[in-house]
């Protein structure tokens, strides 16, 4: 025989999660407790005709072969049943002890224990009677609180909904979970609202109503929900001492208290939203204090100024002249700025006030004259709701935060609390999301987690928070490999670098305008880790956290120190804004996501992050598309605008700069892709007029991409060099000057990809069928390898390939065996003659006029004695 069995005091989503697993175990008798909660009662006395349970005094537990447990871990105890009888636990709120032997568990985190029962049965097709369905949908309602508990998931909405579909009772739901209140407890009701106590703790209302009954009085659950849907608490505890004991009920809408562990504490039970006890060994008096100090030891702070603060603030000093001070604030680019005297805040100066200032031609009033005075602070322990109370009273959309002393430690803004909001009221998505240990090894390989791994527990010990950053992090998430590994440090990422050379080996440079080290590994560095220097990146770059702004569009930034929340600000795009945090140890693993880079990896978006993003640096438009093409999505269509509205910028930026990004995206796998996508938006004109892709680039690549072997050796082929060349021979000869200067390439590479154009251009002329070696050879003798293997990729005719490649690899090295010394020993005075003659020599080998030595020495004594061998080029 099994059994199905649950907690005393039974309430609706234990009675209807014992219906559903009945249902999924149809030989499994579901038992009914002897105590189960008035409302409970009624139903089921109601309508027992048409459910299975069996009462707990009826069952005989001696031949109980299985149990099943829904809906708690701590079931009803069932006389003569057999130790260690296999026990398997169903509930929806974690496990809260060790499982013994002969148990199982399974939990899932949903707001209802039905719900896990409800989505198995829709699944299997069970059919449901329309009573079988209400019940059901009233485990659901009632541990939900009819939806609106913050523990409700999308998942109980959707079961809710099969329910309804499956003909449960609205009507029936709503007139058992919202019966009105008996005479005897309207007066408790009463009492209790008179005797309420509240006290503000961790920033929440949390009430207190005790009262003394001189008789049993039934229901106080029905009592304490509608006296918490009166007063509004965040919690409340409704405390009644009757004739023989204290029922204690408790009711929270807040994740910061479980009245459910503070219940536990008094010997009863429940959730972290809903919970009783009864009490036999103190008064009400003591029940009370106790009961306040265990709400007071137990409620988690809500969240503090300190979590959504940036640390280090600019400020204004009260006598400085606006004129002075207002180009530098517009670049720093915040709203508004404190204002302080001997260090201590005296007023608020907003950008707004400034510039009206500036337009009526008062930049010569000092800060004084025109901010809004006050002594508006926070301290760091500060609550969110002060942060609130302070900003609606005073007005003030940055509210400078002090130490103890009152000096400026940082400052938190308006949309600071707008982006907690956003985080703590997340649309159906965890608050916080992981990279674990093991994601980093399965992506980035053992070697390499090790260490990241040894980097942040280096960092623990030297109390620095750090954080991966950048594309490693995006491509962490993607799943895709990424050895170029980028740390942000709050403090000094220079020493931090600097220690672990120490420490590890290798070596470390460091510029310290920027604040930023790079730390070359070598196989010292692999040793002291015990890893395989073959799986190790080449160097690991580290950054101090810091902000930047731009002096002008396009010019290189200017940097200041700050947070990591606004060091990720400076970035491109949301998906390359994001941080993982290695240190402290506490927060291993969570992701940063200020600026929506989750939402937009998960819908393949490349959004910048502000509107003069492009203007600040143009050539984030060229790595827009290089993401775009390289993770197959999308420039999300604002972001498109701005790129459009942006091109002009493109010729304000330095040639190097501009190539430099150009050969990044001429090394990704098909770098055609964004070079096309580049032409259709107008970056390529925008950046050259000249600079033009012809449609079957991406043909010509894929052949050069697909060679298993080279026609013939070529030393440290880069094939983005290659590419640039591919790229090159399609401008035409007369044009491609000016777009090498443009780029600013080197002298010898503009002069190389002028060979591949003028090779290219010019092909037709190595086609004439009867074209001598020796002719060949002195038409291509200038050109560069690589000039030449992409005037041999491109050609028309298998012809002008041949010959292209038959000079490379055989007739540029052939030479006679008759050199300057053998002239010399026959008397022939020095100068041009020799190269006269050798040259004649060497184009007799190439063209077979001559096939050996002996044949080279007649052809050299006819050349002497020709009177005007000597002279014929002179």
């Amino acid at each position: 025989m099994e059994l199905i069995v649950t907690h005393e005091n039974a309430d609706f989503d234990a009675i209807a999660a014992m219906l559903a697993a009945h249902k999924l175990y149809p030989d499994a008798i579901p038992v009914l407790p002897e105590r189960v909660n008035q409302n409970v009662a009624g139903f089921v006395t109601l309508y027992e005709k048409g459910l299975p349970f069996v009462p707990q005094r009826d069952v005989r537990a001696g031949s109980v072969r299985k149990l099943i447990v829904v809906d708690t871990q701590r079931p009803i105890q069932l006389r003569g049943l057999p130790a260690n009888t296999p026990m398997h636990l169903i509930d929806h709120h974690p496990l809260a002890r060790d499982l013994q032997p002969h148990q199982t568990f399974t939990y899932e985190p949903v707001g209802a224990t039905t719900t896990l029962l409800v989505e198995r049965i829709q699944t299997q097709g069970i059919p449901l009677a329309p009573l079988e369905a209400t019940l059901l949908a009233l485990g659901i309602y009632e541990d939900t609180g009819s939806l609106l508990y913050g523990t409700t998931t999308p998942r109980d909405l959707r079961a809710a909904t099969w329910l309804l579909e499956n003909q449960a009772s609205l009507d029936t739901i709503r007139r058992f979970l919202f019966p009105p209140l008996t005479e005897e407890q309207q007066a408790l009701f009463e009492q209790l609202v008179k005797a309420a106590e509240s006290r503000m703790l961790e920033g929440y209302t949390i009430t207190v109503s005790a009262v003394a009954a001189d008789h049993y009085i039934t229901q106080i659950s029905s009592v304490a929900h509608r006296l918490r849907d009166t007063l509004d608490p965040a919690a409340l505890f409704v405390v009644v001492a009757m004739p023989t004991s204290i029922q204690l009920v408790g009711r929270s809408t807040i994740d910061a208290l479980d009245v459910g562990e503070v219940a536990r504490l008094f010997g009863g039970g429940g959730h972290n939203r809903a919970a009783a006890a009864t009490v036999h060994d103190k008064t009400l008096d003591e029940t009370v204090a106790a009961l306040w100090d265990a709400v007071t030891a137990r409620i988690k702070p809500t969240t503090r100024v300190a979590d959504l603060m940036s640390f280090g603030a600019h400020t204004i000093d009260v006598n400085q002249r606006i004129s002075n001070v207002i180009r530098q604030l517009r670049r720093i680019g915040h709203e508004g700025f404190p204002v302080v005297e001997n260090g201590q805040v005296v007023g608020l100066l907003t950008r707004r006030d400034m510039d009206r200032a500036v337009e009526h031609g008062l930049g010569n009033l000092t800060a004084s004259d025109i901010m809004s005075a006050g002594t508006v602070t926070l301290r760091p322990d500060d609550s969110v709701l002060t942060l609130e109370q302070r900003m609606v009273e005073s007005g003030w959309g940055q509210i400078p935060v002090v130490n103890e002393a009152g000096n400026i430690i940082g400052i938190v803004t308006r949309t600071d609390l707008i982006n907690h909001w956003a985080r703590s009221h997340p649309p159906a998505r965890p608050p916080d999301r992981l990279v674990s240990g093991q994601q980093m090894e399965n992506v980035l390989g053992k070697a390499v987690a090790t260490l990241i791994n040894a980097i942040a527990s280096h960092a623990q010990e030297a109390g620095v928070s750090l954080y991966l950053v950048g594309g490693i992090v995006r491509d962490l998430l993607l799943y895709r490999r990424n050895l170029d590994i980028d740390f942000v440090a709050e403090g000094s990422g220079i020493t931090l670098a600097e220690n672990l050379r120490s420490r590890y080996g290798g070596r470390v440079s460091s510029f310290r305008p920027f604040g930023t080290a790079k730390w070359k590994l070598d196989e010292s560095v692999a040793a002291a880790l015990g890893i395989d220097p073959q799986q190790m990146p080449d160097h690991i770059d580290f950054a101090t956290s810091r902000n930047e702004f731009y002096e002008h569009p396009t010019a290189l930034p200017t940097v200041y120190n700050s947070s990591v929340k606004l060091d990720l600000q400076r970035r491109d795009f949301t998906i390359n804004a994001m941080a993982v945090q290695l240190s402290p140890t506490a927060a291993y693993g969570r992701i940063l996501d200020y600026y929506g880079g989750l939402h937009d990896l998960q819908a393949r978006l490349v959004r910048v992050l502000h509107s003069l993003s492009f203007v600040d640096d143009p050539t984030r438009i060229l790595r827009a598309v290089r993401f775009e093409q390289r993770l197959g999505f999308t420039i999300e269509p604002r972001t498109a605008e701005l790129i459009a509205g942006a091109l002009p910028m493109l010729g304000r930026i330095t040639g190097e700069r501009v190539r430099n990004e150009l050969t990044l995206l001429l090394r990704e796998a098909e770098p055609e892709k964004g070079l096309l996508e580049l032409q259709s938006r107008g970056a390529l004109a925008a950046i050259h007029p000249a600079l033009v892709v012809p449609s079957g680039i991406g043909a010509q690549f894929r052949q050069a991409r697909a060679l298993k072997e080279l026609p013939w050796p070529i030393a440290n082929l880069d094939r983005a060099d290659w590419f640039w060349h591919i790229l090159a021979a399609h401008i035409h000869p007369l044009k491609l000057p000016s777009v090498t200067d443009r780029l600013l390439f080197a002298r010898h590479t503009a002069a190389s990809l002028l060979d591949a154009s003028h090779l290219v251009h010019n092909a037709d002329a190595l086609a004439q069928p009867d074209l001598r070696p020796s002719q060949v050879v002195d038409m291509l003798k200038s050109y560069s390898d690589l000039a030449l293997l992409t005037g041999w990729l491109l050609a028309d005719q298998p012809l002008v390939s041949d010959r292209i490649r038959r000079y490379a690899a055989e007739w540029r090295t052939v030479q006679p065996t008759i050199n300057g010394h053998t002239l010399r020993e026959l008397g022939v005075p020095p100068g041009p003659c020799y190269s006269i003659v050798l040259k004649r020599l060497r184009d007799a080998r190439l063209d077979a006029e001559v096939k050996d030595s002996a044949g080279e020495e007649r052809l050299l004594r006819r050349l002497l004695d020709e009177e005007a061998a000597c002279h014929d080029r002179a």
